[in-house]
Formats: structure tokens, sequence, C-alpha cells
């Protein structure tokens, strides 16, 4: 029979394992504390402003305009043809422009980014939106500037007064 005398090696390094798991367990609970508080955040409001610009016909042709106007809604501008124009051949088509400026406020503190835009569609009518592609960042105080370019593909739309409503929206 064998005679014990304490410990063995196994008995030792069970003990330390179990002495350093603890220390870990410790430390651990010591680093891993948790702050709860209470309060509010606020970012600034958004003013933004959609503005007509300058509109026109190209080539200048008799009888036929383009105009915009501002709506209700501050996202929106109101661009219409009157007595639209085609002509088969290319350099006689009236192409009709206007032209348009986002501006973000100087009190809005905080720069703004095209989110989205659009523009009526008609069938027989090229109608696109140039200048101001989506993702465009606006800073405090600044503007940027798109064009609206419009001209018919053929004759379904010819003398029609066609309305097309302009949407812009920041975020």
């Amino acid at each position: 029979m064998r005679n014990r005398r304490g410990l063995n090696r196994i008995g030792i390094l069970a003990i330390a394992m179990i002495i350093a798991l603890g220390a870990v367990g410790v430390t651990y609970s010591a680093w891993v504390d948790e702050i709860a508080f209470t309060g509010s955040l606020s970012t600034s409001d958004i003013y933004t402003t959609l503005e007509c610009g300058t509109c026109s016909v190209d080539p200048a042709t008799t009888g036929t305009s383009i105009g915009c106007a501002t709506t209700a809604d501050p996202t929106q501008l109101t661009i219409t043809v009157t007595n639209a124009q085609y002509n088969a051949t290319p350099a006689l088509n009236p192409h009709y422009y206007c032209e348009f400026t986002v501006s973000n406020a100087v009190n809005s503190f905080l720069p703004v980014t095209v989110a989205s835009r659009s523009i009526t569609n008609y069938t027989g009518v090229y109608a696109d939106i140039e200048l101001l592609p989506v993702g465009t960042v606006i800073a405090p105080g600044g503007t940027a500037t798109g064009k609206v370019h419009i001209y018919l593909t053929d004759v379904g739309q010819l003398y029609e007064t066609l309305p097309f409503t302009l949407t812009v929206v920041v975020n």
C-alpha cells in the first residue's frame, strides 16, 4: 500500500487552476460594468428650399413655351410646357429646359443629401433631370443646381399643354 503525504502534482495543478480561474472571473466582472443613463438627443431641423430658375426653348419656337412654379409642397415644382412642338428633323425639334436650385439654409446646421429626384413621364415625351445626381451633398448655406430637359419623341403630345411635377427629396 502506498502512503500519501499531502497533495501530489495533479492536485496542486488543480488548485492553481481554480485560483487562476477565480482571478479571471473577478477581473472580468470588474471590467464589464454597465452604465445606464436617461436623456434625449436631437438633431437640427432641415430647412431646404426648391426654387425655379431660368427656363428656355432651343431652338426658339413661336407659340410654344416652358414655365416653372413653386407648389405648396416644398419638395416639388411644377414645370409646364405649353403648345408642345415636334419636328422630325432633329436639329429643328424643340428642346425645353428649366433650371432649378436646391438650397440648404445656413440655420439648418447640417448638410443634406439628395435622396431621390423624379419627374412626371408622358408617352412620347423625353423628360430627364440633369446635373443633380442622387447622393449630392449640400452644405449648410449651400446650393445645388439641376436642369430639367424635355422634348417630344413623336407627335402623340403635339400642341398639348404638359404639366410636369419635379420632386427632389433630401435627407
